[in-house]
């Protein structure tokens, strides 16, 4: 899931700082340390490269990241067809709105 994370981010979005996409994994579980040992990984296996305190996907990259893409897209259209598709958008329309939420304004729920 983690490289999927990485790859896809970087699929959609280029190039990026490495602050950037460790703070997108830390919203996954993975920790700084976790990450580092992720993009090493990840550029041992040849599919980004690190540099300036950044990485960027590879040709290999970007080939591993299209054909996960068009899995994850065949699945998501499988699952998605089990259900009416006006109800499909009203959740994708709530999850897009709660990931488009401020998380500073966010405050945690009393126990």
């Amino acid at each position: 899931m983690t490289e999927w994370l990485t790859l896809n981010a970087l699929g959609l979005r280029g190039r990026l700082p490495l602050t950037v996409l460790t703070d997108l994994l830390s919203t996954n579980g993975l920790d700084a340390p976790a990450a580092e040992a992720l993009f090493a990984g990840l550029a041992g296996a040849g599919l980004i490269v690190l540099s300036d305190g950044a990485a960027e996907l590879t040709p290999a990259g970007t080939d591993r990241y299209q054909h996960l893409r068009h899995r994850v897209d065949d699945i998501s259209r499988r699952a998605f067809a089990q259900f009416d598709p006006a109800r499909v958008e009203v959740a994708r329309s709530l999850l897009q709105e709660i990931a488009d939420l401020d998380p500073s304004g966010l405050s945690p729920r009393a126990r």
